[in-house]
């Protein structure tokens, strides 16, 4: 049962990841090569964030650490959701 809510945690993420990533990719169709290149740095950076995430929350539910490890886990989903947030609202 301890394991559910760190996994759950990272499978949020995976998902948030992906539809950064998507939301990125159909940015992408009316853009000048400038802007194509800063999406590309943004797919990249979010990648990136939600790979060490998951990372992060796989090495600590080894350690034992299964409050932490939700705790990284579900941080991308939480800097991906204030990105949608501030994205929006411009």
């Amino acid at each position: 049962m301890k394991y559910i809510l760190p996994i759950a945690a990272m499978l949020c993420s995976v998902v948030a990841t992906l539809t950064a990533i998507v939301f990125c990719l159909g940015m992408g169709a009316n853009s000048s090569e400038a802007e194509i290149r800063q999406l590309k740095l943004w797919m990249a950076g979010l990648s990136l964030l939600g790979a060490c995430g998951v990372a992060a929350g796989i090495f600590l539910l080894r350690a034992g650490q299964f409050n932490a490890a939700a705790g990284a886990a579900i941080t991308p989903t939480i800097i991906v959701g204030i990105v949608f947030i501030v994205a929006l609202l411009q």
